[in-house]
This record gives C-alpha cells, structure tokens and sequence, in this order.
C-alpha cells in the first residue's frame, strides 16, 4: 500500500477572506477528522498535496503530521473528498479522514480495462457502465486499481461485479449482477436505415406493377 506524508499546520481563522488569503500564499484549507483527532480544521502546502496525489493516488495512505504550539502529532489519515472551484477547476479544499490501521474503511478505485475485445474488433461498442468501484478493506490493502481483462469479450457479452476476481481481503460493495463493462452491437446509422426502407418499398411497388401488368393466360 502506498504511503506519503504530508505536514498541515492548525488552522485558527476561518473566514472566507483568511482562506483566500491562505491559497494566495500557496497554501490550501482543509480539514482533518476522525476518533483520535476530532475535527481539526487545518492547512496544507498545495504543491506538497499535487505532489501527493500525482504520485501515490487518492487512495494513498498518508502520515499527516500537524504542528500546533510547538509540537507535531502524527496521523493515519486518507483523502475523503477533493473540492475544485466549479469555473477554473482549481484545487480549493482537502477532506482528510483520520483513521485506524486495525479498522476497514471505504474506497472508491478505478477500473483499468486490459486486452483487446474481439467483439470490439469485429464492430462491436464497448460500454462501461462503471469506472470506478467503491471497496471495503483495510487502509492498508486497498489496491491502485481493480484490472478487468476483456480479451474474451464476444458482442453481445456482459461481464458483472460478480465476475471479477479481488484479493480476499478486499470486499467489493455492489451488487454482483451490476454490469461492469459490456460489448453491444453498433448501432447503424438513421440514415443508412432510412435508405434500406426506401429501397425496399420500391422493390415491393416494383413487384406490384409487374405483376399487374402480366397478361392472363386463357
């Protein structure tokens, strides 16, 4: 499992302006909660986070140090929710969950389709109706990804949570019939359909007329 460290200092302003003026100084807000630290709102270096998560991921365990008055505290802790503002897509807030190594948590990993589906090969639509699947396991054991392999993917076949193979330790939280990627038929295109009928219908008033036109036989 993946772990990094990141250093937050407590946090005693609140205020929308002191937060503007923290992510000024390339800092970010955020907020750090959980059994052993309560809920501390605190702050944390942007580029040491980006860093962060650009090389473990979101799921990565951190070892989040806070300084207060002095002294430092170390946490376990996971990133709960990224907050983005919604017009420049920049990172503005960080949820941190403090947690324990000896209790299962929650995770949402990503879904990272391998191989080559002949179903796709000859013409098929690959959907995947799922990218991501949320697990229940130790912080510890939760895994980078989840792999489908979809090499043996016909048109017409559907592969389903209950399908895909996890570590025993690593409990899958959805339905086993849910559809996680599927090969369906291409649809034509309403042209082509439209074109196919007008044809046909002229076919069939050529018949007609032709078989109007022949002469009874006494």
């Amino acid at each position: 499992m993946a772990e990094a460290e990141l250093e937050g200092t407590i946090r005693t302003e609140r205020s929308k302006a002191s937060r503007r003026e923290l992510r000024k100084s390339g800092m970010i807000p955020a907020v750090i909660y959980g059994k052993n630290v309560g809920s501390e709102a605190i702050a944390i270096e942007l580029k040491a986070l980006r860093k962060t998560l650009a090389k473990w991921g979101q799921n990565a365990l951190i070892n989040m140090k806070i300084k207060e008055n002095g002294e430092t505290k170390t946490y376990k802790a996971l990133v709960k929710e990224l907050q983005y503002d919604p017009v420049r897509r920049d990172l503005i807030h960080v949820d941190f969950h403090q947690i324990s190594l000896k209790d299962k948590v929650h995770a949402t990993v990503p879904i990272h389709l391998v191989g080559t589906s002949p179903g796709v090969a000859a013409g098929g639509i690959l959907t995947t109706p799922m990218r991501q699947i949320e697990v229940e396991c130790l912080a510890t054991e939760i895994p980078e990804l989840i792999e489908i392999d979809i090499s043996e993917l016909e048109i017409g076949d559907i592969m389903t949570i209950g399908e895909l193979s996890t570590a025993p330790e690593v409990k899958i939280l959805a339905e086993p019939d849910v559809a996680v990627v599927a090969v369906t038929v291409a649809d034509r295109p309403e042209e082509e359909e439209e074109e196919e009928d007008h044809v046909a219908e002229e076919e069939m008033d050529e018949e007609g007329t032709a078989t109007e036109s022949e002469p009874e036989n006494d």
